[in-house]
């Protein structure tokens, strides 16, 4: 791999803006984002200008924002360097169900052009995909060893865009692991009874389903935008301000709100949280934050506790 590829991986979450629905920050995102952040702004009454709130410089100039930017550039070599095999690998388990279940005898493939069939297909990739999201979430909070790489996503202390994107690779890998064998599965049960010749309702690549909740501000998931969808609706969809909650400092908060899009897999798992109303938020967790206000912090000291963890075990 020559240099000029390695400068486009660096650069493909950047320049993934302008034409990767899959990415939040994908451009269409991000200009339905800001409208709502500004009629929210409005309706919600706070007497500060909109840009002294949304552009603050701790937000998107601080020491927390630059690692992000830097783990924004770095992680994508680091994940096709050590770990594209792996994620390639783990897509082929579809063609391994697929062969499964068709020697069950399952034979549908007639119904493979049936609008009900991608209906079907679109939204158990997107129900499936959601669920993963949450629980596998749900793990790296609660599996000591898998919370000591989690912990770098709640080491921000500042919420911004790029900050959708802080990881460690290791804990990326893991959440990978798991959302790409699920999608693996969905698609070759779908394959082995229908055939290969399916189809899943897409807008700019992405599950459709995924592209309309991101109308909705996903983007603002990480940003100073405070923006609830209110509480009846909050109990059937993560808002932009419940996962702010979810990455308080506040104890009240800790382990709230896990899912991605839809909060009925949180209401179901008891790790609901929907606000009343507007709530100051500071984020990160605590004073073990300043152990990651660094590169090395970053990528080596989960590695180095995650060693003792395993040690002391």
């Amino acid at each position: 791999m020559d240099i000029t590829e390695l400068a486009q991986l660096a650069l493909s979450k950047i320049t993934g803006i302008t034409h990767n629905a899959n990415l939040r920050h994908f451009w269409v995102y991000v200009l339905c984002g800001m409208a709502i952040a500004v009629c929210a702004h409005r309706v919600g009454g706070d007497d500060r200008k909109f840009h002294s709130v949304f552009f603050r410089k701790e937000v998107w100039g601080s020491r927390s924002a630059f690692i992000d930017y830097i783990i924004l550039i770095a992680n994508p070599i680091i994940m096709v360097l050590a770990f594209d095999w792996l994620l390639k690998k783990l897509w082929s388990l579809s063609a391994i169900v697929a062969s499964g279940v068709k020697s069950f005898g399952a034979d549908l493939q007639s119904e493979s052009g049936s609008i009900w069939v991608a209906v079907a297909l679109t939204v158990s990739l997107y129900v499936v995909n959601d669920f993963m999201r949450w629980w596998l979430h749900y793990l790296q909070h609660k599996i000591p060893v898998l919370w000591e790489f989690h912990k770098i996503h709640h080491s921000a202390e500042h919420l911004n865009f790029a900050t959708a994107e802080r990881h460690h690779p290791l804990d990326a890998v893991f959440f990978l692991t798991g959302t790409i064998s699920a999608a693996a599965l969905v698609n070759g049960i779908f394959v082995g009874l229908f055939g290969d010749q399916l189809t899943v309702y897409q807008l700019g690549g992405a599950n459709v389903i995924f592209f309309g909740s991101n109308l909705i501000g996903g983007v603002l998931r990480h940003s100073p935008a405070w923006v609830s969808y209110g509480p009846r609706i909050e109990k059937w969809l993560i808002s932009p301000a419940m996962h702010q909650i979810h990455h308080s400092s506040d104890p009240k908060h800790w382990d709230k709100n896990m899912g991605g899009g839809l909060a009925i897999w949180d209401r179901m798992g008891g790790t609901l949280y929907v606000p009343k109303g507007r709530e100051e938020l500071d984020f990160g967790i605590g004073e073990e934050t300043q152990d990651y206000r660094t590169v090395y912090g970053i990528y080596i000291e989960p590695l180095i506790k995650a060693k003792r963890i395993f040690q002391r075990g």
